[in-house]
């Protein structure tokens, strides 16, 4: 059995992971909106540029091998997705309009956001999106090598 404290310093650490891993997704959403922004494209694929790092920030919190971590890193890849597609959404409004993408996101209410978002997405960038959510959480479900897992490495 765990004494208590050695369990509060690891659930400490998962916790921070799920943080790291959310701002992780957020922040590969945003980039990934800039780029489509700048390259006028939907850039699909980035959604495997933003797998990686929420997947690393998972294990190295303690959730490789595990099925909760599977779960956390599919959910954030996903997170970064729609988050990345709204973002874009706001964009293309706010171009239409004249306005900054602030007044624009005002004006429309997350209501409309999640319309536009919506009526903008194809399967292509679908399927990818799902495709790099299994491929992260296939790579948290792999275990660390035994030496890594003994602290020997």
């Amino acid at each position: 059995m765990m004494q208590p404290e050695r369990s509060g310093v690891a659930l400490r650490t998962r916790a921070i992971g799920i943080a790291t891993a959310a701002m992780c997704a957020l922040a590969g959403g945003a980039v990934w909106c800039l780029l489509s922004l700048y390259t006028r494209s939907d850039l699909p694929l980035f959604a495997f540029a933003v797998a990686a790092p929420v997947a690393w920030a998972l294990r190295s919190h303690g959730y490789a091998g595990r099925a909760t971590g599977a779960l956390l890193a599919a959910t954030c890849v996903l997170l970064a997705s729609g988050y990345a597609w709204s973002l874009q959404a706001v964009a293309r409004i706010a171009s239409m309009l004249g306005v900054p993408m602030r007044a624009a996101l005002r004006q429309m209410g997350p209501e409309m956001v999640l319309d536009v978002t919506r009526a903008g997405l194809d399967t292509w960038g679908v399927a990818i999106s799902l495709a790099a959510a299994i491929a992260a959480a296939a790579w948290v479900l792999r275990p660390w090598p035994a030496e890594r897992a003994a602290g020997t490495h």
